[in-house]
Protein backbone atom coordinates (compact mmCIF):
# COMPACT_ATOMS: atom_id res chain seq x y z
CA UNK A 1 0.00 0.00 0.00
CA UNK A 2 1.49 3.23 -1.49
CA UNK A 3 1.94 5.79 1.68
CA UNK A 4 -1.02 8.44 1.99
CA UNK A 5 0.43 10.30 4.75
CA UNK A 6 3.73 11.84 5.36
CA UNK A 7 3.05 13.85 8.33
CA UNK A 8 0.68 12.69 11.76
CA UNK A 9 -0.62 16.59 10.66
CA UNK A 10 -1.74 15.42 7.32
CA UNK A 11 -3.06 12.17 8.82
CA UNK A 12 -5.28 13.83 11.42
CA UNK A 13 -6.72 16.79 8.69
CA UNK A 14 -8.14 13.55 6.77
CA UNK A 15 -10.02 12.66 9.62
CA UNK A 16 -14.22 12.68 10.38
CA UNK A 17 -13.79 15.20 13.51
CA UNK A 18 -15.25 12.55 15.53
CA UNK A 19 -12.83 10.11 15.07
CA UNK A 20 -9.99 12.71 14.83
CA UNK A 21 -11.30 13.51 18.57
CA UNK A 22 -10.54 10.23 19.66
CA UNK A 23 -7.20 9.92 17.48
CA UNK A 24 -6.39 13.33 19.64
CA UNK A 25 -7.25 11.40 22.88
CA UNK A 26 -4.92 8.59 22.15
CA UNK A 27 -1.73 10.22 20.87
CA UNK A 28 -2.28 12.37 24.00
CA UNK A 29 -2.35 9.60 26.52
CA UNK A 30 0.46 7.76 24.63
CA UNK A 31 2.83 10.57 25.29
CA UNK A 32 1.49 11.02 28.56
CA UNK A 33 2.31 7.19 29.37
CA UNK A 34 5.78 7.46 27.36
CA UNK A 35 7.47 10.79 26.73
CA UNK A 36 9.91 9.29 25.17
CA UNK A 37 8.25 7.58 22.01
CA UNK A 38 9.29 9.02 18.86
CA UNK A 39 5.85 9.65 16.70
CA UNK A 40 6.12 9.00 12.91
CA UNK A 41 3.57 7.46 10.22
CA UNK A 42 3.80 4.01 9.57
CA UNK A 43 1.34 1.93 7.88
CA UNK A 44 -0.58 5.49 7.49
CA UNK A 45 -1.38 5.81 10.57
CA UNK A 46 -0.07 7.20 13.79
CA UNK A 47 2.93 5.14 15.06
CA UNK A 48 5.20 5.28 18.16
CA UNK A 49 8.48 4.01 18.68
CA UNK A 50 10.35 3.04 21.94
CA UNK A 51 14.27 2.37 21.00
CA UNK A 52 13.54 1.90 17.54
CA UNK A 53 10.98 -0.79 17.54
CA UNK A 54 6.96 0.04 16.88
CA UNK A 55 5.05 -0.59 19.91
CA UNK A 56 1.67 1.32 19.54
CA UNK A 57 0.14 2.31 16.49
CA UNK A 58 -3.52 4.25 16.26
CA UNK A 59 -5.81 2.46 13.72
CA UNK A 60 -7.96 4.13 12.42
CA UNK A 61 -9.71 3.01 9.29
CA UNK A 62 -13.15 1.47 9.11
CA UNK A 63 -16.34 2.50 10.90
CA UNK A 64 -16.26 4.12 14.51
CA UNK A 65 -13.67 5.00 16.42
CA UNK A 66 -9.81 4.67 16.86
CA UNK A 67 -8.04 1.95 18.13
CA UNK A 68 -5.06 1.72 19.77
CA UNK A 69 -3.17 -1.37 18.59
CA UNK A 70 0.12 -2.71 21.37
CA UNK A 71 2.46 -4.92 19.43
CA UNK A 72 5.95 -5.48 18.96
CA UNK A 73 6.17 -4.49 15.71
CA UNK A 74 7.38 -7.00 12.68
CA UNK A 75 10.62 -8.47 13.73
CA UNK A 76 8.81 -10.56 16.26
CA UNK A 77 7.04 -13.58 15.47
CA UNK A 78 3.54 -13.59 16.82
CA UNK A 79 0.82 -16.52 17.09
CA UNK A 80 -2.53 -16.20 17.06
CA UNK A 81 -3.78 -18.84 18.77
CA UNK A 82 -2.09 -17.80 21.96
CA UNK A 83 -2.75 -16.74 25.06
CA UNK A 84 -1.28 -13.62 25.90
CA UNK A 85 1.14 -13.47 28.90
CA UNK A 86 0.36 -9.41 29.55
CA UNK A 87 -1.39 -9.25 32.81
CA UNK A 88 -1.60 -5.49 33.42
CA UNK A 89 -5.27 -5.04 32.35
CA UNK A 90 -6.96 -5.47 35.53
CA UNK A 91 -9.86 -3.43 34.10
CA UNK A 92 -9.96 -6.00 30.86
CA UNK A 93 -9.78 -2.90 28.48
CA UNK A 94 -7.27 -4.95 26.01
CA UNK A 95 -9.19 -7.00 22.96
CA UNK A 96 -6.28 -10.05 22.04
CA UNK A 97 -5.74 -10.81 18.64
CA UNK A 98 -2.61 -12.65 19.03
CA UNK A 99 0.24 -13.45 22.33
CA UNK A 100 1.60 -10.10 21.79
CA UNK A 101 -0.71 -7.99 20.05
CA UNK A 102 -3.91 -6.12 21.47
CA UNK A 103 -5.99 -3.45 20.73
CA UNK A 104 -7.70 -0.96 23.15
CA UNK A 105 -10.81 0.95 21.24
CA UNK A 106 -11.29 4.49 22.26
CA UNK A 107 -14.17 4.68 24.83
CA UNK A 108 -17.27 6.61 24.17
CA UNK A 109 -16.54 10.37 25.06
CA UNK A 110 -18.91 9.87 28.50
CA UNK A 111 -16.76 7.37 29.51
CA UNK A 112 -13.11 8.74 28.60
CA UNK A 113 -12.50 10.64 31.76
CA UNK A 114 -12.89 7.78 34.11
CA UNK A 115 -11.10 5.40 32.14
CA UNK A 116 -8.31 7.90 31.45
CA UNK A 117 -5.86 6.46 34.47
CA UNK A 118 -6.14 2.60 33.24
CA UNK A 119 -5.47 3.74 29.82
CA UNK A 120 -2.05 5.30 30.46
CA UNK A 121 -1.42 2.44 32.77
CA UNK A 122 -1.92 -0.28 30.96
CA UNK A 123 0.02 1.60 27.91
CA UNK A 124 2.79 2.03 30.61
CA UNK A 125 3.01 -1.60 31.49
CA UNK A 126 3.00 -2.62 28.33
CA UNK A 127 6.09 -0.09 26.83
CA UNK A 128 8.33 -2.20 29.87
CA UNK A 129 7.53 -5.54 28.20
CA UNK A 130 10.74 -7.01 26.81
Amino acid sequence: MPAQFATVAQFLDAQPPERRAGVEWLRALVLEAEPGLVEIVKWNSPDYTLDGVDRLTILAAGRGLARLILHFGTDRAEVKSAAPTFASDPEGLLTWHSDIRASLAVPPLEQRGRSRDAIIAVIRAWLVQP
